[in-house]
């Protein structure tokens, strides 16, 4: 049953030995059926299905580099079967390590290990969770959405970067003076600048005295004057390591 193997084909031809090639003249395409004569297979939807897949790729492949799924998921790896021979395969073919991959294969990608924290940012007054309901970059440059808080990673997984990011890989959030939306991380701080205040659970934009709120009709974002009698104002990082965020000074 699909799901995974194109990351698994990936992973397993760099780190075993091989290579791929970029050839201009070449054509690839794939073609959607509406839906899939395989599910439900054994019981399972194809979403369970992609996510077993997707924990036996993890655990075969990306060494410790795997808590880092694990966390998007909420540590919800289910029954993902048996992957011994999977794991053998790999041993005899003398691969090598994922961070080899890493470092070698894709090095401009950003690891959820350089963050300061990672969790869920969640807002005390409404009970609603800070939610990207995207994962296309199609989909960025739109408003981020806001979701009752469900604690399973996915669309309210964040990490905060030591530069003061608010960020889901590749994208970040950004404010600009309208709507806080989703943008590409550009490392250069500016409108893509929080600062986290723990201990009075504020959220700071950048240098200006404003503060990440929920209106009060709890539907959208928005970004007031800093007021700490104001509720609207109070967030949290829900943790999966229970750190603590530091003020970024």
């Amino acid at each position: 049953i699909w799901g995974a193997e194109n990351l698994e084909l990936s992973f397993k031809t760099w780190m075993c030995g091989g290579t791929l090639e970029i050839v201009p003249c070449s054509h690839v395409g794939h073609i959607f059926r509406k839906h899939s004569p395989h599910f439900p297979y054994n019981g399972m939807t194809g979403v369970n299905v992609l996510k077993r897949n997707s924990v036996r790729l993890a655990e075969v492949w990306m060494d410790e580099y795997k808590v880092y799924y694990y966390d998007r998921i909420g540590h919800d790896l289910g029954n993902f079967g048996d992957v011994t021979l999977r794991k053998n395969l790999r041993k005899n073919l003398h691969c090598k390590s994922f961070k080899w991959y890493l470092d070698n294969i894709f090095p401009e990608l950003f690891i959820p290990g350089d963050a300061v924290t990672s969790g869920a940012i969640g807002n005390d007054w409404s009970g609603l969770c800070i939610d990207s309901a995207c994962c296309k970059s199609t989909d960025w440059r739109k408003p981020v959405g806001l979701y009752p808080c469900h604690k399973q990673g996915g669309n309210q997984f964040w990490m905060i970067s030591k530069q003061g990011e608010i960020r889901r890989d590749e994208p970040c959030l950004d404010f600009t003076g309208g709507e806080i939306i989703l943008y590409p991380c550009h490392g250069r701080k500016g409108d893509q600048y929080f600062e986290f205040d723990y201990k009075n659970k504020r959220i700071k934009i950048g240098v200006r005295n404003q503060c990440l709120a929920i209106s009060k009709d709890k539907k959208r974002l928005t970004v007031n004057e800093c007021n700490a009698n104001d509720a609207t104002q109070n967030w949290e990082i829900q943790s999966l390591e229970d750190k603590r965020v530091a003020t970024h000074r």
